[in-house]
């Protein structure tokens, strides 16, 4: 069997993989908390849970996206984990 030799790009596209996926496996739990809990609190009429992620996740992306591009408080491999992996996961 082949050796699966790997050079420092591939590892670094794996670690930015294994971050994304982390992140939307935090965003989507996250989403369906908040969704379940927006539904026993003010019951079925509306999808409340729908709209509280979807503006809070907008919120949330417009001012990640302005802190990472205008400071360096974040590098551009934490942007994508919290963008693309939470935030995603938690919008979608």
């Amino acid at each position: 069997m082949p050796e699966l030799a790997l050079d420092d790009e591939d590892l670094v596209a794996l670690s930015r993989l294994l971050w994304v996926g982390l992140g939307g496996m935090a965003g989507s739990c996250a989403r369906y908390l908040l969704s379940g809990w927006l539904l026993k609190a003010l019951g079925p009429a509306f999808p409340y849970g729908t709209l509280a992620v979807n503006v809070i996740g907008s919120f949330l992306l417009g001012a990640l996206m302005w802190i990472g591009i205008h400071s360096t408080l974040l590098g551009p491999n934490a942007r994508l984990a919290l963008t693309t992996g939470v935030l995603g996961g938690f919008t979608t």
